[in-house]
């Protein structure tokens, strides 16, 4: 259900029914905004706020869900401003963000009234910005973004932010297998991002099999290490992502500069890599391997 008729009618009925749960707050139909406001006492704020978000959110759900939706919007957006207001006491709130690499379609499935600020990272992971405020990662949404102000091209990169967190990560071998790994520390899934600093084999010959277990795991090998290898690493994923408190993704994938292809796994025990032709060994690749690592180590 979709349109400017259907639009303008979800318009309406925002209209008409802000004001009676939140008084004082003002509907902009023609710029399609809403101003609310939050405080205690003498201290009083407000922002505003553009209705894209829920009405798009309406049009895809019957028209007696709307008023649910309108009103749990709202309160989140509320609560967003008070949630701002708090963060700024703790420092520079754009020095304080940092970007997480999760399993694509997480922030959908967890997120709650107000969308998520996030980045698609191909098909399969994407890239989620939180506010670290002490040891805590409160997400950032796309409301309070805007209200804190940190779209604004003086703001620093939250990816960038979190590369620099994990640039002093070195790989620690594991049976064949190099392992990034930093206990309690989300940020290491970032490193698929970094392909040209902490992931650099990525960018060697045919590239790297690699898994992301967990928030706080990265284990890869060359891509082209043979069938053995790679089932070493499909095992260690598997063992890594079950059970895990910060679990991230249960796959392996072929990453070779910026191409990433998920790489088949099965539900045998142990399991195996279902390696696409061009990855099986054969002997002028195994000797072309061994050059390239050899040049890439000195």
């Amino acid at each position: 259900m979709t349109g400017t008729t259907d639009d303008t009618t979800v318009m309406r009925v925002i209209a008409d029914l802000a004001p009676i749960w939140f008084p004082g707050c003002v509907v902009d139909s023609a710029e399609r905004t809403v101003e609310v406001g939050w405080g205690r006492g003498a201290l009083q704020m407000s922002a505003v706020v553009g209705l894209r978000e829920i009405i798009e959110r309406c049009d895809q759900v019957p028209q007696q869900r709307w008023a649910e939706q309108i009103e749990a919007w709202l309160r989140a957006v509320v609560a967003e401003g008070e949630l701002a207001t708090e963060e700024h006491r703790y420092g520079d709130v754009g020095e304080r963000q940092r970007a997480l690499l999760v399993q694509r379609g997480w922030s959908a499935r967890t997120a709650g009234p107000v969308a998520d600020t996030l980045i698609p990272f191909g098909d399969h992971f994407e890239v989620v910005v939180f506010v670290r405020t002490g040891s805590e990662l409160r997400r950032l949404t796309v409301v309070r973004r805007s209200m804190l102000g940190l779209g604004e091209p003086e703001v620093p990169s939250p990816v960038q932010l979190s590369l620099d967190e994990i640039a002093d990560l070195r790989p620690v071998d594991h049976d064949g297998i190099s392992v990034l790994h930093r206990e309690d520390d989300p940020l290491v899934s970032m490193a698929i991002v970094d392909r040209e600093e902490i992931l650099t084999q990525a960018s060697v010959g045919l590239g790297v099999l690699v898994g992301v277990p967990r928030l706080s795991t990265v284990a890869f090998c060359p891509a082209d290490a043979g069938q053995a290898l790679a089932d070493r690493l499909a095992q260690y994923v598997a063992d890594s992502y079950r059970g895990a408190p910060d679990q991230c993704s249960p796959d392996l994938f072929w990453v070779q500069g910026d191409r990433m292809v998920q790489v088949p796994v099965t539900l045998a025990n142990p399991p195996q890599a279902v390696l696409p032709p061009s990855l099986l060994p054969t002997p002028r690749r195994t000797w072309l391997r061994h050059l390239l690592l050899q040049l890439f180590r000195r």
